[in-house]
């Protein structure tokens, strides 16, 4: 006999508190993420505004089957697993989205950044004189640092020596050159940085679907309960 109060058919505390906060957008999002991050993004927003609605539809079907007194407990079960795979199928389709999504961005930003960081041969000379430049208030300590930094955020020559050499040629420590070349693209190339931001935020977000997934069909049925269908007999 069920005994889960309208919830589940799986009478475990984790399973009745799972479904509960399928019913709670506040709930849901800490387990599929927010369309409201991602309203600029039509593909992304719609994935994700569509497993939180499946999600929420399929644990109110979920409390019904569970209060069905007109079938026995494996038929019952049974009803649950239907609706906890097309759940489940919902959510490996937004997670492919998700992380389709994220390596679209991130080449989109690697493409942003070959065209706009592309040195241009003619103004090679330039380019060793800034090298050089850059190498000599290297050694100035920290008033050297504030002069590079003024000269590649201000200067495009600059910041295509810098970003285009090596720490090493350069003559600064490596974490250095790293945030002065993020500097550069934040300045010269914004949206690459927001692609590359986006997409580590997709990349997050898909990482929770694969245990969402497991805790839906831990969560919907029991597959003890499903083994016992075996033994129907049809008339």
């Amino acid at each position: 006999m069920n005994t889960t109060p309208g919830f589940t058919p799986v009478q475990t505390d984790k399973a009745v508190a799972f479904c509960q906060q399928l019913r709670l957008p506040t709930q849901r999002t800490p387990m599929l993420g927010d369309p409201a991050n991602f309203k600029n993004d039509n593909v992304v927003y719609n994935a994700m505004q569509e497993v939180h609605s499946v999600a929420d539809s399929s644990a109110e079907m979920l409390g019904r089957i569970s209060q069905d007194l007109t079938v026995t407990e494996p038929v019952r079960h049974e009803k649950a697993a239907k609706v906890a795979n097309r759940l489940a199928a919902t959510a490996e389709t937004t997670q492919r989205t998700l992380e389709s999504r994220a390596k679209e961005l991130v080449k989109s930003s690697s493409e942003i950044m070959g065209t706009r960081f592309t040195a241009d041969p003619s103004r090679n000379a330039i380019y060793t004189r800034a090298l050089d430049w850059i190498a000599r208030e290297a050694k100035n300590g920290d008033g050297g640092y504030t002069n590079i930094r003024e000269a590649i955020l201000d200067e495009p020559d600059f910041a295509l020596t810098m970003y285009n050499h090596s720490w090493r040629l350069l003559g600064l420590p490596e974490d250095v050159v790293l945030d002065f070349k993020e500097k550069i693209v934040g300045k010269f190339a914004p949206e690459a940085l927001e692609y590359i931001d986006t997409s580590v935020k997709l990349d997050r977000v898909a990482k929770r679907y694969p245990g969402f997934i497991a805790n839906v069909h831990s969560s919907f049925y029991s597959p003890i309960e499903l083994a016992k269908l075996q033994t129907r007999v049809e008339v």
